[in-house]
């Protein structure tokens, strides 16, 4: 079992569905989790990543419905008797010799014996992974959201987005994450450094020789010029081979707005 940090507690997640496996899970105020099942008694488990953020992955099983059961009980049965039967073929044939009377007869139920055995065997393995299968619970749950549901009181059914106040999607500690609603989820992502980063970088891109763009600051101060003396909308488009809607845009203020019209 793994060892706690100062101040850390812990809290039983509770399932909203019915298994029979043994397996159990905790959470952390400090982001981690716990497994309990056959092979784990309390250990740490990190999950797997998706989008930048750790998630947990565990399989649970519905119980077996009784007449699967009952069949189940029934072909091992048959493999018990047939393995039987065939330990005491193999005993009577090893008192006798290949000139004995009943030699070939035994051999060749022996010989049934086995192939009939090795079929119900691979028969009774086949029905029990369609039958595990059918029975598989797949849960997943990503773990910031279970540490803010289990130690962080939700104040609305509207604050539905658990945000990571630094940004950084791997900090799950309780006091790094925070129930919010979309909007206000919103507005705190455009103060992320990457989203900044990464709107400096593609306004750094908007230059006269840049490919991803049909304009140029050039273009855009020419055709904010025009768009002000009332040129028509037509011949702003054939001139700078863009849609009508991207000029709206650009008169609206909506694109380029830090771009002014040439004198």
């Amino acid at each position: 079992m793994e060892k706690n940090y100062q101040g850390e507690q812990w809290k039983s997640v509770i399932f909203d569905f019915d298994f029979v496996n043994t397996t159990t899970i905790e959470v952390s105020n400090f982001g981690r989790i716990k497994t309990y099942n056959k092979v784990s008694n309390g250990n740490i488990i990190k999950g797997s990543m998706v989008n930048g953020y750790r998630i947990i992955r565990l399989k649970f099983f519905n119980a077996r419905e009784e007449k699967v059961q009952n069949r189940f009980n029934y072909l091992q049965k048959q493999v018990l008797q047939l393995t039987i039967k065939a330990k005491e073929l193999k005993a009577a044939l090893s008192k006798l010799s290949k000139k004995d009377d009943g030699y070939l007869t035994k051999t060749t139920q022996l010989e049934s014996t086995v192939l009939l055995l090795k079929t119900l065997k691979e028969s009774l393995s086949k029905k029990f992974k369609d039958d595990l299968k059918k029975r598989t619970i797949y849960y997943q749950a990503l773990i910031h959201r279970l540490v803010a549901e289990y130690f962080i009181h939700q104040p609305s059914p509207e604050h539905i987005i658990v945000a990571h106040l630094d940004y950084e999607k791997l900090n799950n500690h309780k006091s790094n994450l925070k129930w919010m609603k979309p909007e206000e989820n919103y507005l705190h992502q455009s103060f992320s450094p990457k989203v900044i980063a990464s709107k400096s970088y593609s306004d750094g891109r908007r230059k006269e020789d840049a490919k991803s763009t049909k304009l140029s600051v050039t273009k855009v101060m020419l055709l904010k010029k025009l768009i002000n003396e009332g040129k028509p909308m037509k011949q702003l488009v054939k001139q700078f081979k863009v849609t009508e809607t991207q000029i709206l845009r650009i008169k609206r203020g909506e694109n380029w707005a830090e771009v002014k019209a040439a004198p």
